[in-house]
């Protein structure tokens, strides 16, 4: 029998509403003994206002709100309640103490949901999505996770599962009769079904990369020679004074970071070290940490001062960034310039737009970054409304199994004389490696389960 489990399920400290769920088969005894009064006949999903109360002295604790759900109806699948008692964290401490004390036991992390997927109220996919649904950053990260907890990547799955499973039925039938008759089999009808199959697959991890950045943002990075308005336009986009700004070169000695939201997507936004000769130890060392930033960005802003005369360490800074997603945009804009865009695009052979802006708070004027900006994001995201992606690494590397299974399986009916028992093995590799995705193969279990829930939080 499992044990029942009770933990806080909303953030610990004060507000105004706490909740302590309770999971399991003595859920309902054991709130039965601290909550006063206890209906004679409760139903089920019925919020009853009453006290908890110490079953031996009787002292009131808290005045709180309580339902219960049955066995089968409820969140994890199994008895449930839920007491929503008043925030702060001695008062939720203390109800919490008193259920450990009747027999609870505290809930590890993620063991509602693992209960949930368990007792087959979740497969693994949409458990996964409650943790990023509770993660969500964006309302684009928001949607995602929805989508997948309602079930697309799931009813994907089994919809790849269908035909796979149709092909292997015929499979054995045909090893059958070969085994009993001696019968050559041609497997030339399976290329179309297999190939449907492939490209199914490879059109879902070509949405790895969209789906990353619906639910953990882009790394925006500003990069630039010293001095040419990096922090200033960081202020300017943020709203905010976030970084140091100073006519002084070289004011920017690490990277500063923040976050803002543009075209729904969550965006990091970076301000670096200027790139230039170090006039000091502690300037390198933020030009270092400039460059590592570099590797990691979704997107680089490189910054030129329209007043300033390009140099080598332009070009050199260009040489580094080219080989990734960039743009140019030339700040202070209400200086004179001393050189032209076409100057500057055919000095680095770049066919990609120039931005202007002004990026001091006082004379903000950053339309054109925000929707260069928002036309970047929009192009990394763009999927059709009722498209199915995926977003998370296991499913990736899972996928990219099926992918080289339905890869071999294709060669082998290619052939003229195919070896069924192999090409049989190439399927079933594949139907198990779809299986795991959504936690339906057995041996997909407890060390696979431990990692994914492992990330969850407590109460949840």
């Amino acid at each position: 029998m499992p044990a029942t489990i009770a933990a806080l399920s909303t953030p610990s400290g004060l507000g105004g509403i706490a909740i302590i769920r309770l999971s399991g088969p003595q859920a309902h005894s054991i709130v039965k003994q601290v909550f006063r009064p206890w209906p004679a006949r409760p139903d089920f999903f019925h919020l009853y206002l009453g006290y908890i109360c110490d079953p031996d002295s009787l002292q009131k604790l808290d005045q709180v709100l309580l339902t219960i759900m049955p066995s089968g109806r409820s969140y994890t699948g199994e008895a449930m309640a839920e007491i929503h008692c008043h925030g702060g964290v001695y008062n939720s401490k203390k109800i919490l103490s008193l259920l450990f004390a009747l027999g609870a036991d505290a809930a590890p992390a993620g063991e509602f949901t693992k209960r949930a997927y368990l007792n087959g109220r979740l497969d693994l996919t949409q458990a996964e999505a409650v943790s990023s649904l509770i993660a969500a950053e964006s309302e684009a990260g928001l949607v995602a996770a929805t989508a997948q907890l309602a079930g697309g990547l799931s009813t994907f799955i089994s919809e790849m599962l269908t035909p796979i499973n149709q092909l292997l039925a015929t499979l054995e039938v045909e090893i059958d009769l070969l085994a009993e008759e001696g019968l050559n089999y041609s497997c030339t009808n399976m290329i179309g079904p297999l190939g449907k199959l492939e490209k199914q697959c490879q059109n879902l991890l070509d949405s790895y990369q969209r789906g990353r950045i619906l639910q953990t943002g882009i790394k925006v990075v500003l990069a630039g020679r010293p001095n040419v308005g990096k922090s200033s336009l960081l202020n300017a986009l943020l709203a905010e004074d976030r970084a140091l700004v100073s006519a002084i070169s070289g004011t920017t000695r690490d990277v500063v970071s923040a976050p803002l939201e543009i075209a729904g997507i969550k965006v990091e936004l970076s301000d670096t070290a200027g790139l230039d000769l170090p006039q000091g130890e502690l300037e390198a060392l933020g030009m270092v940490r400039a460059e590592r930033c570099l590797e990691e960005a979704g997107l680089i802003l490189l910054v030129f001062d329209q007043s300033r005369t390009l140099n080598d360490f332009d070009d050199e800074l260009y040489d580094k960034i080219k080989g990734k997603p960039h743009l140019l945009l030339l700040n202070k804009h209400d200086l004179e310039p001393v050189f032209t865009v076409a100057e500057l695009q055919e000095r680095f052979s770049y066919k990609g737009p120039v931005l202007r802006c002004v990026g001091a708070r006082e004379q903000i004027d950053i339309g054109e970054v925000i929707d260069a900006l928002t036309i970047f994001i929009k192009s990394r995201i763009a999927v059709l409304t009722d498209s199915v992606m995926i977003s998370q690494q296991r499913h990736f590397d899972l996928l990219s199994r099926v992918s080289e299974d339905l890869g071999r399986a294709l060669a082998l009916v290619a052939e003229s004389a195919p070896l069924l028992d192999m090409l049989a093995e190439e399927l079933h590799q594949a139907r198990f490696h779809l299986l795991e995705i959504i936690g339906q193969e057995q041996e997909a279990s407890e060390g696979l389960l431990g990692v994914v829930f492992s990330q969850f939080c407590v109460g949840k």
